[in-house]
């Protein structure tokens, strides 16, 4: 098969499992295990959401640019790997939730049959760190970056910390991006409800539960975090 040909099957992929997931996992179920493809729409998401560690680190970057160049290079590659390796053990982690889960249910399958379809759910999330990126593009240029002179006191680090989370447009952007996640997290977890269904040999009913009880308690959290407590804005 030609690249062209390739491109084209995974574009309708892509169509199909925005439209038609119930249809195309039943596809699915019947054919080889395989976590090539699923795993590209994963690193896809954390390449953009590593766009967006690399921005917002800048902000820490500038906040300790006394320390020197190399204070700012720690600061922004930790950012970018921590935010890459974040989406990677979010699709890990809540693959192996929904395994668990869907094991009071008696589900059959292989847990690289889960980890395949949790996969393909990821597709929204592609569109949401895109969303959650142009955000971080308007907001942080805005935000005020206080500047740390030394790292003998921790509370001033802890003060300078406060000032910038607390930042207008800091606490705006973190709210939008909230919300923007949990948007795109309902959109996967329709998905997801699917996925497991055929991964897991559920009734849609028990698919829901399985899928519906850890996504909502995550929203919660979210919320509760974000608009009562801390939170890291873009989602994950």
């Amino acid at each position: 098969m030609s690249y062209v040909d390739n491109l084209v099957s995974m574009i309708q992929n892509i169509i199909d499992m925005l439209t038609r997931p119930d249809a195309l996992f039943q596809e699915k179920i019947k054919s080889e295990e395989g976590l090539k493809t699923p795993f590209l729409f994963v690193a896809v998401v954390g390449i953009i959401s590593a766009l967006y560690g690399y921005m917002a680190g800048s902000l820490t970057s500038r906040m300790f640019a006394f320390a020197g160049a190399g204070m700012s290079e720690i600061v922004a590659v930790s950012s970018v790997v921590g935010a890459f390796i974040g989406v990677i053990l979010f699709w890990l982690i809540g693959s192996a939730i929904f395994y668990l889960i869907s094991m009071a249910f008696k589900g059959t399958g292989g847990f690289n049959r889960t980890l395949e379809f949790v996969g393909y759910g990821f597709i929204p999330q592609i569109f949401g760190s895109l969303v959650t990126l142009i955000m971080a593009v308007y907001y942080l240029p805005m935000v005020q970056v206080p500047v740390v002179n030394s790292f003998q006191d921790p509370g001033v680090i802890q003060n300078a910390v406060s000032h910038l989370m607390h930042d207008s447009a800091m606490m705006e952007f973190t709210k939008v991006s909230a919300v923007i996640a949990i948007i795109f997290l309902m959109w996967s977890a329709s998905i997801w409800i699917h996925a497991i269904k055929y991964a897991r040999n559920l009734s849609i009913k028990n698919a829901a539960i399985t899928i519906l009880l850890p996504v909502i308690i995550y929203i919660i959290y979210t919320l509760f975090m974000t608009f009562m407590g801390f939170s890291t804005p873009g989602g994950y």
